[in-house]
């Protein structure tokens, strides 16, 4: 089966998780016995870089063009995405007619305009959409409001209705969890058929720590938070739930892995200097460093406030061996048990968190049957192999049964 995958990013340039596993996805099914063109965008590379390569069997064309680069914050841009859009569709069409795939499956349209998308679907080839997060309502036409400016912004967009997703009709769709397709429909996405495909991890790159849930006898606990560092992570709720254990005379260390915008780094600076408690701030870790981070740490925390569309993070610390002592508002909510494979506490309540740190630290059992459990989880339901395996049933079927 040829695979046409649309996507703003792919490897080396990337944000994210989800840019990596996109390759991934990508080398396994090329892996597989099917073949890949990727179609993405040229974020990142010089001018005087070559658009074209064949990376592990696959070709990879950055032809198309962000419409604001990812330095710069999100906004309308409808001119821009008018322009860009127009280029985008051509290099879309380009690539469906040089390459005549059996399946269009695209990954993310965030900041690539949602031209090729609509190309895909124009095109007649079935077309595939996974959806990692609510991005793709970043495309929705505003709404009609009693204000000048709202107003304005919808007549603008009633009358550029190529740059909004109007008329596309996502007819097969697959979203990475319940509560993400849940959100998708509450904000108007025709998706009511789509299917929920969990992801997974390489689990053989996040083996199992030596002594799962020891803490060694004298050394403070290690915790670990790794994410981005935003309000809406709730990284704060961590440096709250800190100084009230440090009140307690409770010994312990905090990482924070991440990065994120600087006003937010230094609210956490001075909550972490208030707390009493030893933080470091690791910055951002490149992927291929996070199996050995997991492994040096003895609890994994995830505080999020919001409702996150799934938890990669969460089944890497789990692999590893971390008990885990998160929020579940979101899609991780699906995976996570607690006091089975995790400990979980109500978004925002640092006193929750504390105690639940608290009850870990002090209850070794506790400690080794999460941490255990955890990995039995992933080894389970969660790895790599398994997502793709349920990918390539899905696009099969997309196309009929084509192999």
């Amino acid at each position: 089966m040829k695979i046409l995958v649309l996507t703003n990013l792919y490897p080396p340039h990337v944000l994210g998780g989800y840019e990596i596993l996109c390759e991934q996805v990508c080398r396994l099914l090329q892996e597989s016995g099917h073949t890949l063109h990727v179609l993405t965008s040229d974020h990142g590379l010089a001018p005087t870089e070559p658009k074209q390569e064949v990376a592990n069997g696959i070709s990879i064309d950055r032809a198309l063009t962000l419409y604001v680069p990812f330095d710069k914050p999100a906004e309308r841009c409808r001119q821009e995405r008018s322009v860009l859009g127009k280029q985008n569709t051509k290099a879309t069409q380009d690539a469906i007619r040089g390459f005549q795939p059996d399946v269009i499956f695209v990954w993310s349209m965030l900041r690539v305009t949602i031209a090729p998308a609509k190309a895909a679907e124009a095109s007649g080839i079935p077309t595939v959409y996974t959806f990692n997060d609510e991005n793709i309502c970043s495309y929705q036409a505003a709404k009609f409001e009693l204000s000048p400016r709202k107003a304005a912004a919808w007549l603008l967009d009633a009358t550029m209705r190529q740059i909004t997703l109007d008329g596309l009709r996502f007819p097969i769709s697959t979203c990475i969890s319940q509560r993400l397709k849940d959100n998708l429909l509450e904000r108007g996405l025709p998706i009511q058929n789509s299917r929920v495909i969990y992801q997974g991890i390489p689990i053989e790159r996040f083996p199992l720590k030596a002594e799962p849930g020891v803490i060694p006898p004298g050394q403070p606990a290690r915790l670990l938070y790794a994410g981005q560092l935003h309000h809406y992570k709730g990284v704060h709720t961590i440096l709250e739930a800190a100084k009230t254990l440090c009140e307690r005379g409770v010994e312990f260390s905090i990482d924070l892995a991440g990065d994120g915008p600087a006003p937010y780094k230094a609210e956490l600076k001075r909550e972490a200097d208030a707390s009493g408690a030893t933080v470091r701030f690791l910055g951002k870790q490149g992927h291929e460093a996070m199996p050995a981070l997991y492994r040096e740490h003895d609890i994994f925390l995830f505080p999020s406030i919001w409702p996150e569309p799934f938890g990669l993070t969460h089944l890497e610390a789990m692999a590893s061996g971390l008990p885990v002592v998160s929020t579940a508002g979101g899609g991780q909510g699906e995976f996570l048990r607690d006091g089975e494979n995790a400990l979980v506490f109500k978004e925002a309540d640092s006193d929750g968190l504390a105690a639940a740190i608290l009850r870990l630290i002090e209850n070794p059992d506790l400690r080794l049957k999460i941490a255990l459990e955890g990995r039995r989880t992933v080894e389970q339901q969660f790895t790599l192999s398994d997502y793709v395996a349920r990918l390539d049933g899905f696009l099969k079927e997309a196309t009929g049964g084509r192999q």
